[in-house]
């Protein structure tokens, strides 16, 4: 078989970062969408042209098109999207009595709509490939909203409708559709974000609770890498929890 041609919305650090590498190691070819420049570039000085760096707004729905059709390009097609990137962290805390008509907009413009086009502008070559698979990077808060982040949690909710209503619609097309949904992920910015919500009130619902202790990132991208496989074949139209018990 041949190697999966792979995309990664934000795919250069933390979660993105070890969902593209645990392609990487099985022999993928992955092209991810990074928003600050420079942060594709440790990647690149380890896989040099195994990985294809394109800049991405997901918040510009004509932007969103051009990353997907050139990543397309790049790689000859595609079998596998993952949409990861979103505006989430200090950047997504507001409480109900505070939040602004702009921040309600930026956050629905990139974990929705961008989601939604991206997907959109995936699907003629996801049906091309013969084994598309989309995963939809979602939250425990969308079972269990963080105090403080209702625009967030509502959008991680969305989610799992979107997967739902994709994977029905696509399963024609023999295009499996799944969320993966991770609890208290470290991070290498995860002590900058707890620091952050903690300087502005925001007491968090998560951090510490889970019995499994502190989750990897690796924890998510195995789980992300296993359901893009052959062995989850049957698996379409849920949200896949990777959360250590936090939920239980």
């Amino acid at each position: 078989m041949k190697p999966l041609r792979v995309i990664v919305t934000g795919g250069a650090t933390n979660i993105g970062r070890a969902i593209t590498e645990v392609f990487l190691a099985q022999g993928a070819r992955v092209a991810i969408g990074y928003r600050k420049a420079g942060a594709a570039d440790p990647l690149l000085q380890l896989y040099g042209d195994r990985i294809v760096a394109l800049p991405l707004e997901l918040g510009d729905v004509a932007k969103c098109q051009a990353f997907i059709q050139q990543a397309a390009e790049a790689l000859g097609g595609v079998d596998v999207l993952v949409n990861n990137a979103a505006i989430t962290g200090p950047a997504a805390i507001s409480s109900l009595e505070s939040v602004q008509p702009a921040h309600v907009d930026e956050i629905l413009r990139v974990n929705i709509t961008g989601l939604i086009f991206c997907c959109q502008a995936a699907l003629p070559h996801l049906r091309a490939s013969g084994r598309g698979v989309i995963i939809h990077i979602s939250s425990i808060n969308a079972f269990r909203p963080q105090r403080g982040a209702l625009v967030y949690a509502a959008t991680k909710a969305a989610m799992t409708s979107l997967t739902q209503s994709m994977a029905k619609e696509l399963a024609v097309d023999h295009i499996r559709v799944v969320a993966v949904a991770p609890g208290d992920i470290q991070t290498h910015t995860s002590d900058q974000v707890d620091a952050a919500l903690t300087s502005r009130g925001v007491v968090s619902d998560v951090v510490n609770q889970t019995p499994l202790g502190r989750g990897r990132p690796a924890d998510v991208a195995e789980t992300v890498a296993f359901l893009c496989s052959d062995k989850a074949a049957f698996v379409t139209g849920v949200t896949w929890l990777v959360d250590g018990g936090l939920l239980a």
